[in-house]
């Protein structure tokens, strides 16, 4: 009975022992995914630069260069994914994420992506005969994987759940099951897979799904995001990461740009940090390198133009911000737009309901904290003419709003009609 006792002590305190070397504030965050998750861009030299060694990538497979062994942890440096991926998702994502953290949190990935590979390939029942029918190239790197992604990636997982929590799933994929209206079910039980096997609940651990590239940036499977904006209804922990304004790479139809993928990461981030209750914004004490605060500086807004509508005329809006890096991005959903009580605002469009005058003003605040601000005039407002006579085009004659011909050379501030059409005389 003693022995007993004795026995139940030596592995009670080994149990506590193991516990007490996971760390609480390691975020660890499983991605998975084909091409643009395992980084289709080839790195640039900004990418090289300094990585912050908080944020730290689980190798999911070996490595000859960089040389790493699958099940090793190290500094998050290009390519984080595989042997044959380049920049992809995850990277800025990571950087973005040790910025906005305090200094005592690191975060790790834990990402198993193939190039090509359909939500099937994340199926063990599905996996062997799709690996029947794989290209060459892509049997080698499914392979790679233990010829079972999805058991790779929750092996992994176990592994990194000995050194922190995890606290998130990020997913990109969908060209390869283009527009299949099963694809939201088939990665609800991918998710919930995973989520049994490592004994996580849903609450705590969301599922960040990413839009592919969107149809005005070259797409050829944006229809395919119709099926994404399902997936909150389908698993109620998802959120979706938008690719809006996100640029291709000009070279296929599938694949975004290194500038592509660092947004891409960053808007990954920025919903992890949103869904966790924290701002989106550099943590007060991080000290920031160059090559970093260049990507998250914004320098302007571009200058949207005035706008004179009739009574219930729509208007698209674009909102494009610079960075000190000289890159742009499609600012939209962080952006703040304070409107007139005439105008109101929805999925993307003013609608002028009522006669009035007034200004648009659009601010954007970055990662950094640094605002800017752009505005635009709109001008809704009844002549009481009900026609101009324009019979001559090159007549300069100019009228007030209740018809009266005025001088056109000392005109006050206001509108006034002039070769038929109202302007705004400042």
């Amino acid at each position: 009975m003693k022995k007993l006792f004795i026995i139940g002590v030596l592995l009670t305190t080994l149990f506590v022992g193991a516990k007490a070397d996971v760390d609480p504030n390691f975020y660890i965050y499983l991605c998975f995914g084909q091409s643009n998750m395992e980084g289709n861009a080839q790195p640039q030299s900004v990418d090289k630069q300094y990585v912050d060694p908080r944020f730290q990538m689980l190798a999911t497979t070996n490595f000859n260069s960089p040389k790493r062994t699958m099940g090793e942890w190290y500094t998050a440096t290009c390519p984080i994914v595989s042997p044959w991926g380049g920049l992809g998702m995850a990277d800025y994502f990571g950087r973005t994420m040790v910025a906005a953290l305090p200094s005592n949190v690191r975060v790790g990935v834990v990402d198993v992506a193939i190039g090509g590979i359909a939500i099937e390939g994340f199926m063990s029942d599905k996996i062997g005969d799709l690996l029947k029918s794989a290209d060459g190239w892509q049997k080698e790197r499914i392979i790679a994987y233990g010829s079972d992604p999805y058991r790779r990636l929750v092996d992994m997982g176990k592994k990194a759940q000995e050194v922190g929590v995890i606290k998130g799933i990020l997913l990109h994929q969908g060209c390869s099951n283009n527009g299949q209206s099963d694809w939201p079910q088939k990665v609800k039980g991918i998710y919930e897979g995973i989520l049994a096997e490592l004994g996580l609940g849903a609450a705590d651990v969301p599922l960040f799904v990413g839009e592919t590239l969107r149809q005005d940036q070259g797409g050829g499977c944006y229809q395919h995001n119709t099926v994404v904006a399902k997936m909150p209804s389908v698993v109620p922990t998802s959120y979706i990461v938008y690719s809006n304004g996100i640029p291709g790479n000009n070279m296929d139809q599938w694949h975004f740009s290194a500038a592509g993928y660092r947004t891409f990461g960053k808007r990954y981030a920025y919903e992890a940090l949103k869904v966790m209750g924290r701002e989106t914004k550099v943590d007060d004490d991080y000290e920031m390198n160059d090559n970093l605060k260049k990507f998250f500086e914004v320098t302007e807004l571009k200058k949207i133009n005035d706008f004179s509508p009739k009574k219930g005329a729509t208007r698209a809006l674009k909102i494009t911000a610079t960075f000190a890096d000289k890159h742009t991005e499609d600012v939209m959903n962080e952006a703040q737009i304070t409107l007139p009580d005439f105008i109101t605002f929805k999925d993307g469009k003013i609608k002028v309901n009522d006669e009035g005058e007034g200004d648009v003003v659009i601010s954007y605040t970055d990662f950094l904290g640094n605002t800017v601000t752009t505005s635009f005039h709109v001008s809704c407002v009844g002549t009481g003419i009900q026609e101009v006579n324009n019979d001559h085009p090159s007549d300069q004659q100019v009228y007030d709003l209740n018809g009266s011909r005025v001088n056109g050379k000392q005109l006050q501030p206001g509108i006034y009609i002039k070769d038929g059409k109202k302007r705004v005389e400042r």
